[in-house]
This record gives C-alpha cells, sequence and structure tokens, in this order.
C-alpha cells in the first residue's frame, strides 16, 4: 500500500491538499491542524498515508507524522468512529492532548470535537485507554521520539504509580517545558507535583 508522498504541494483545499510525485497528483485528506503546518504551494512535503478502500472510492488520509498516522487507526477500530470523525478528532487535539483525555477518561475534553457526543466519547474511553496506555510516551503516539518519556513512565511504575496516573501530569509537564534532559531529575519533579496534588 502507499505508506507515504514525498513531493511537491500543488493546491491547498479545505480538508484535502494535492502532492505531485513522480507525475502524479494524488489528493490527500488532512485534518484542520495539519493545513497549518504546511508550507507555501510549490513546497516540499512528506505525508504518511493511509488508504482506505471502499466500494465505490478509494482514499488517501494524510498526516505529518507516523505517530499520528498510528493514532488515526486506533480511532478507527472504535465501533461507530469512521474516518472523517477520527480526523475530526485529530484536528482538534494534538496526539498527546487526545491520548491524555482518554487515559484520564476526561469526556469534556473529547466533547469539544465537532461530532463526538456523549456516548462516543465514552466508547473512546472504554475501547482505547488500555491500548493507548501501552503506547504512551513512545514515538508509535506522541509522533516524535521521547524516549526519556517512557524511561519516566517506568520509573514510576517501579514505584508503585500507574500509567495513566502519571501520563497526563507528564504530558501537561512538558507542555509547560518544565522537564529537563536528566530522566532523574525529571522523576523528582513528578514526585514533587504528585506531593503537592496529594495535600489539597
Amino acid at each position: 500500500m502507499i505508506a507515504f508522498l514525498r513531493g511537491t504541494l500543488i493546491q491547498v483545499m479545505t480538508d484535502a491538499i494535492i502532492v505531485e510525485t513522480g507525475g502524479l497528483g494524488y489528493e490527500v485528506q488532512i485534518h484542520g491542524r495539519m493545513a497549518t503546518q504546511l508550507p507555501a504551494t510549490g513546497g516540499q512535503v512528506m505525508i504518511h498515508t493511509y488508504l482506505q478502500v471502499m466500494e465505490s472510492e478509494f482514499k488517501l488520509y494524510g498526516f505529518a507524522n507516523r505517530g499520528e498516522l498510528e493514532l488515526f487507526k486506533l480511532l478507527l477500530g472504535v465501533s461507530g468512529i469512521g474516518a472523517r470523525a477520527a480526523m475530526n478528532l485529530l484536528g482538534k487535539l494534538a496526539g498527546e492532548h487526545l491520548c491524555s483525555a482518554i487515559i484520564s477518561g476526561d469526556e469534556k475534553v473529547l466533547l469539544t470535537v465537532p461530532g463526538i457526543g456523549k456516548k462516543t466519547a465514552q466508547r473512546l474511553i472504554f475501547e482505547l485507554k488500555d491500548k493507548i496506555a501501552k503506547y504512551q510516551g513512545t514515538e508509535t503516539i506522541a509522533g516524535e521520539s521521547t524516549g526519556s518519556a517512557e524511561e519516566i513512565l517506568q520509573a514510576m511504575e517501579s514505584l508503585g504509580y500507574g500509567r495513566s496516573e502519571i501520563y497526563p501530569l507528564l504530558m501537561e509537564m512538558q507542555s509547560q517545558g518544565e522537564l529537563s534532559e536528566r530522566v532523574e531529575d525529571n522523576i523528582k519533579k513528578i514526585l514533587k507535583r504528585q506531593a503537592r496534588l496529594m495535600k489539597k
């Protein structure tokens, strides 16, 4: 199948782009956040793709990194979630925030996504919580290499903490720029943060 496209960005539409590679123009469906990350038309792009085969047509869905593609495929595995709903989720929420919402069972965040109702949000949490927990902190979901995050999670597990408990906190600290290069220092910071939360 078509794993990725590398070529020239020819046209950007509301929810799709056209990429020329090898003399062929491919129409690729994209989500809203990705549209803001694209270069100007005429620029070079590298798009990870998922080919959906239907009775009447084939559709290519494009993602900025492998992590988003893997998360898209996990979303498609949830009953009642089609490609459009999966793209809406990725378009509204960055991968780490979507994973954090699912693992922590935060329905309110999921309900901010167009087309996602309460029952669908509950299904996402129920069906994906454990699956995403297996990938969190790794390249598969985050889209970037975060080996240190995986080390932190493993270390916290050895101290008796659950991944679903630590991951949202880890992602919050990462987004706020509180994490350093040293895993040991980050573990100390998380333990201090946990201690403060316990006192509240």
